[in-house]
Formats: structure tokens, C-alpha cells, sequence
């Protein structure tokens, strides 16, 4: 150990006689001149607007208490939040775009109900060297909220957030205990029909309000750094209309979600055939076994013959449930005579063909089993 604190010693006392040596001008580096242009005034600031609920042609988020049941179908993992007002809207802009411990949090959109309006907050970090301070601020705004919504937060803004919390306050993050991610329920609707489901192209597509121009999320990180070496607010202002646009549009989604949610409850199924299918087994998780019922006969009448063989075993279920177990019989023959389905869903689909063929089902039990043979290759 000694030889060592000896050999350490003469490596530094070496590096010192060779700094003696040096130009004048390469022993020090002089320090870095002043940024020509960096953004002046504080290192962090908070831009704050309001919108109506009427503007945002909002029908049922934002207005009288959060159903818990109707949560659910909004992606919620964890508690029901008890209002709308409880639940906070956020989607965050960083320093990159693949996350890590390097990756800042410069720019956070954050969205929450009062009475009669959506009260958007924006939070601008202007100077990364007070990141701390502007965590800190962040934490008091989020704190009075336990319950948030973001689209694919759960993958890349929470866990950047919490990253961040943890590394300049040592402190969790607690908005996240309830969390409704809206890319789960926008795949479930939409995803077949569009092919897409990203903001931009449900904005397009479901909310029929696409953006004419728009900086690309791509090249927000080299915005943000262009920004910080010219101070040139004109730089950063289409960011701030990007986060601006992807907050108010996470409130309309999720609005349109849940449109869809009630509409089936009063038997009004989606038009299109996955999605019905899509809503028909969250309501069958939630135990509406009367909107399940309904989005799965829609999804039979209107879906592919591929769609309703994988519908069809759930909602033969909920025929018998219905007493119309004659109709299970003949939709199952049906798919089976046309060679549909795999093989493990065939066996599946005889044994309850034969099932309800034993209990007499049919009211010539004999005929039927009869033509059950014949299917299977059996005698006549």
C-alpha cells in the first residue's frame, strides 16, 4: 500500500513539473466568454393559459365525477382518481429521445380541470445548470395530484421524470400512483382502422383537426440546444406550441374514448368491427356484461370470418348466458364447416358443439349428432 501512495505521488509531482514547462497560454484554459445571446432573465419560467371546456367541444372528461368503471377504459392502472379535477394531464419535451440518466426534462406541459375551464401550465428550463431548482418547482406542482394521464407516459415520461427526481432531490415521484395511459385504449379503437396511432395522426383522423405545421419531435432536442446558445425565443416558440398541441390533444382523446365507452353502454357498438371487438373484452373485464354483449354481437355481424372466430368462443358465452344456445350450435357448425380456426380452437369448438348437442339443445338431439358424424367423416 505504501509503494503504491509512493508510485501516485511521484506520477503527480511529474505532472506538475511538466505543467511548468508549458506555454504560459496552454497551462490554463481561459474561461469560456459569455454565451452571445443566452436566453436572459430567469433560468426557468411558467407560461400558464386557459381554455373552455365548450372550445375543446369536451362532452364527458372534464364534466361531473370520474366514473371508475369508464377510468378503467382510459388505460387506469392503479385507483380510480374520484373526479376529473383529480387527474393531472401531462407529456414532457427532453434533451433526447431515448432516455437515461443524461436525459434532462427541459420542457413540461401539464393540464388540469377547474370549473368550466382546462388550465394548461408550461414549465421552460432556460438554463440547465439550474435544473434543481426547477425539479424543485415541478414537485410542488405535482404534488397535489395522485392520479395523471399521458400518452405512453408509463414508458418514456414517467420514468425520465422519476429519473430525474431522484437524481437532483432524491425524491419520488408520486403522480403516477393511478395512471391512465391513453395509447393503450387510442390502439384499441383505432389502430386497426388507421394503422397509426400516434397524436398527430389521431388528431387527423378521430378529431378531425390536423396540424398545418408542426416541428417534428425529432428535432426538438437540437431546438432546445439552439436555443440555449442564441436566446432567440423564436426558436424555442414552436416547441412550446408542439407540448402545447400534444397536452390539449391528450384531453380530447381521452374524451373521444370515453364518448365511445358510453355509446356502447347505450347500444351503440363501434362501426368497425375491432374496436367493437377491442371495447367488448374491457367491458367483459369490468363485468358490463350487457355493453360486452353488445360490441361482441356487433363485431360478429360486421367483422371477417378470421375476427369472428376469435371472437366467437367469448361470445357463444355470453349467448348461453342468454338462453340461445341453439344459435351457439349453428354459428360454431358454421365456422368449423368452413375449415376456420386452428386446431386448438376447433377441439374447442366440437366439445361444446357436442356439449350442447348432449343436453338436448337441439330439439332432434339424435339428427343432430347425426350430422356431427357426417362432419367428422364418420357413418351417415
Amino acid at each position: 500500500m505504501n509503494d503504491l501512495r509512493a508510485r501516485i505521488a511521484a506520477i503527480v509531482e511529474r505532472d506538475r513539473a511538466l505543467r511548468g514547462t508549458e506555454h504560459p497560454r496552454e497551462r490554463e484554459t481561459p474561461p469560456a466568454p459569455p454565451r452571445r445571446g443566452a436566453p436572459s432573465g430567469p433560468a426557468f419560467e411558467r407560461r400558464e393559459r386557459r381554455i373552455a371546456l365548450d372550445d375543446l367541444g369536451l362532452e364527458v372528461v372534464g364534466r361531473g365525477a370520474c366514473d371508475p368503471l369508464l377510468a378503467a377504459h382510459l388505460g387506469l392502472k392503479g385507483d380510480p382518481p374520484r373526479e376529473w379535477r383529480d387527474i393531472l394531464f401531462l407529456d414532457t419535451e427532453t434533451t433526447g429521445l431515448s432516455g437515461g440518466t443524461g436525459t434532462y426534462v427541459f420542457l413540461i406541459g401539464l393540464a388540469h380541470f377547474e370549473p368550466g375551464d382546462l388550465v394548461l401550465r408550461q414549465h421552460l428550463l432556460r438554463d440547465l445548470g439550474a435544473e434543481a431548482a426547477f425539479v424543485e418547482t415541478l414537485k410542488g406542482e405535482l404534488a397535489p395530484f395522485r392520479a395523471c394521464a399521458s400518452y405512453n407516459g408509463k414508458t418514456f415520461d414517467l420514468p425520465i421524470l422519476r429519473t430525474r427526481f431522484v437524481m437532483t432531490l432524491r425524491s419520488e415521484l408520486t403522480v403516477d400512483e393511478s395512471h391512465l395511459d391513453l395509447l393503450h385504449p387510442a390502439r384499441r379503437l383505432w389502430k386497426d382502422r388507421y394503422g397509426s396511432t400516434t397524436l398527430r395522426q389521431l388528431e387527423e383522423s378521430v378529431l378531425d383537426d390536423g396540424r398545418v405545421s408542426d416541428i417534428p419531435g425529432s428535432l426538438i432536442p437540437d431546438a432546445y440546444f439552439h436555443y440555449l446558445r442564441r436566446g432567440d425565443e423564436a426558436i424555442i416558440a414552436p416547441v412550446l406550441e408542439h407540448n402545447a398541441r400534444d397536452v390539449v390533444s391528450l384531453v380530447r382523446i381521452a374524451d373521444r374514448v370515453a364518448r365511445a365507452v358510453l355509446a356502447a353502454r347505450a347500444g351503440r357498438a363501434p362501426d368497425h368491427a375491432p374496436a367493437a371487438y377491442a371495447l367488448a373484452r374491457v367491458f367483459e373485464r369490468t363485468g358490463e356484461l350487457a355493453a360486452a354483449f353488445a360490441c361482441y354481437e356487433s363485431a360478429y355481424c360486421d367483422g371477417d370470418n378470421a375476427l369472428r372466430v376469435r371472437l366467437a368462443l367469448p361470445y357463444a358465452r355470453h349467448l348461453e348466458r342468454r338462453g340461445q344456445a341453439e344459435r351457439v350450435v349453428r354459428m360454431l357448425e358454421t365456422l368449423l364447416a368452413l375449415g376456420l380456426g386452428s386446431a386448438r380452437w376447433r377441439a374447442q369448438a366440437e366439445a361444446r358443439v357436442r356439449r350442447l348437442c348432449a343436453s338436448g339443445t337441439r330439439t332432434t338431439a339424435a339428427a343432430a349428432n347425426a350430422s356431427w358424424q357426417v362432419r367428422r367423416g364418420g357413418a351417415a
